[in-house]
């Protein structure tokens, strides 16, 4: 596949067009109208199609094709509900989106110990933002269907008495790893990170292997099988530490080699989910051969929260980021409103204490210092308590908040959530807090996410609404959503799918509207010629 270009030229005829024979069995003889990301579907075809009941793709097969450009598809996990749709909600899976062999992917990338960190992974080749480095099967996807019994019988133990952990699942998957995978894969994830490599088995482990052994024999005969409790618990800590949450189901998966990418607040890589959960690790930033190999364990709206809290919150994973971004001492995401000019703006540095101001140069005084820091506190306490639906508190809060925070996390959660609250009710509102939260975002942190590329999409979409006569200013925010979601998940993504389809709808309207008005102006003036001529 060719790497993603910095930027995409909109596309003047339809890319990626299958040619089809003139006769093939299936096949539906039709024009095709000049759309984006077209094709011509066959009965039998592996597709990507959107299933109303959430307007998200799940892998299909095309079931019957119809003469008006719609079709039926058979959904892989047999879901028989909205199987037939247009062609604009169909997408060819990708060659970029299965596992890679073992092979393959050892020679893109090697794992290599540092003296920081532990082992690490390392790219050996150059990759391109938006390029795929490797694509990873999961060693296992530990699922409630791979013993719904066992899973049943956990959640009842856990509601008499929950487990230290606060879930089940980490449990679960250590158990199915016992149970269903063979020497050299438990192996695979006995090897991975733990805290503490020799923990003895704790009181959870204890009692799950009593309740097997008294309720279910008949799913775990321990005395056939026998299970050593401290091989368990390490199972247990290697699912804790090193997999991922299902992205469809309430389970987890882990992974290999990924699970060797260290953490970094300002990640070099970025990932999506392919085939038959395949993880998909791409570029983020340009990388040259040697560089590392990073992830975010945090989530996108925890990258855009202050450094304090990130490093709390990464404590579950028992380690302290030490990436640039946590490194820098001034924290730019902590802005706080000058008391002496009331324009400029005070950041926090990390000795406890205020930035001077960035615009009168004036330094606050230790009494104004202390006193914004404590109001921090406060605010920071009743905006983690807040009830979005409450939405007469939110803006209380955020009106006092503006004249204290300037540039603060705190006002971009505030923002999110007045963002979906006004978005149906007020959009000339919603607008101008997602413009907000645009702002913040890329002065925080300005690299792609997906966060940032929604946001460009879901503003455009209000432009298109609320000012249609501004097709530069949607068609921008467009292009600017599909520009990231290219580099996150690839051209080919179902994401990178919906942004595409608005920015060649609203650049084709856009030219159409442009030669209309050019013919209105020639005919115009050729009439205007004839009336001359006439009267001469």
């Amino acid at each position: 596949m060719p790497t993603q270009p910095a930027v995409a030229p909109i596309p003047e005829e339809k890319p990626g067009a299958v040619e089809q024979e003139q006769e093939k069995p299936g096949a539906v003889e039709q024009e095709q109208e000049d759309d984006p990301m077209a094709a011509k579907w066959k009965t039998g075809d592996r597709v990507y199609a959107v299933w109303a009941g959430n307007g998200c793709y799940y892998s299909a097969t095309v079931a019957e094709v119809y003469p008006n450009r719609t079709l039926m598809v058979n959904w892989d996990d047999k879901e028989l509900s909205h199987r037939v749709m247009r062609f604009d909600q169909v997408m060819e899976p990708s060659e970029e989106s299965a596992g890679w062999s073992s092979a393959r992917i050892d020679r893109r990338v090697t794992v290599k110990d540092t003296p920081e960190k532990g082992r690490c992974l390392f790219v050996n080749e150059a990759c391109e933002p938006g390029q795929v480095v490797f694509v990873e099967k999961p060693v296992q996807v530990a699922l409630p269907a791979l013993s719904q019994k066992l899973w049943n019988a956990m959640q009842k133990l856990h509601e008499a008495q929950p487990l230290n952990l606060g879930t089940i699942t980490f449990h679960f998957a250590a158990l199915m790893s016992q149970l269903l995978l063979d020497k050299e894969s438990i192996g695979i994830i006995m090897d991975k990170f733990v805290p503490e490599p020799d923990e003895d088995a704790g009181e959870d482990v204890t009692r799950i292997l009593q309740t097997i052994e008294e309720n279910l024999k008949d799913v775990w005969d321990l005395k056939e099988k026998p299970v050593d409790p401290r091989d368990l618990q390490r199972l247990v800590s290697a699912w804790r530490y090193n997999s991922f949450g299902h992205h469809k189901e309430d389970g987890l998966v882990l992974y290999n080699r990924i699970s060797m990418c260290a953490h970094s607040c300002d990640p070099t890589c970025c990932w999506s989910y392919g085939d038959d959960d395949a993880f998909v690790l791409r570029a983020r930033v340009a990388l040259k051969a040697g560089d590392e190999l990073t992830i975010s364990y945090l989530q996108d709206e925890d990258l855009l929260k202050s450094t304090a809290v990130r490093q709390q919150k990464l404590q579950n994973w028992r380690f302290t980021c030490g990436c640039q971004r946590c490194s820098l001492r001034v924290d730019l995401g902590r802005g706080f409103r000058c008391r002496r000019c009331r324009v400029g703006i005070l950041y926090a540095s990390v000795d406890s204490g205020l930035e001077p101001c960035r615009v009168c140069n004036a330094s606050p005084s230790q009494e104004d210092t202390q006193t914004l820091l404590h109001l921090e506190e406060e605010y920071v306490l009743r905006v983690e308590n807040l009830d979005k639906t409450d939405v007469a508190d939110v803006e209380t809060v955020y009106q006092a908040a503006i004249d204290i925070f300037e540039r603060h996390w705190i006002l971009y959660v505030m923002d999110t959530m007045l963002w979906e609250a006004y978005r149906e009710k007020s959009l000339a509102d919603a607008m101008e807090h997602q413009r907000r939260r645009i702002e913040f975002h890329e002065h925080y942190y300005y690299r792609p996410t997906f966060i940032l590329a929604w946001c460009r999409e879901e503003l455009g979409d209000s432009l298109q609404t609320q000012f249609p006569q501004r097709k530069w200013h949607f068609i921008q925010e467009f292009q600017r959503a599909y520009q990231m979601l290219a580099i996150l998940c690839g051209t080919n993504h179902q994401y990178t799918a919906s942004p595409y389809n608005k920015l060649w709808q609203a650049s084709t309207a856009a030219n159409n509207s442009t030669a209309n008005t050019a013919n209105t102006t020639s005919n115009n003036g050729s009439a205007t010629g004839t009336t001359v001529s006439t009267d001469a």
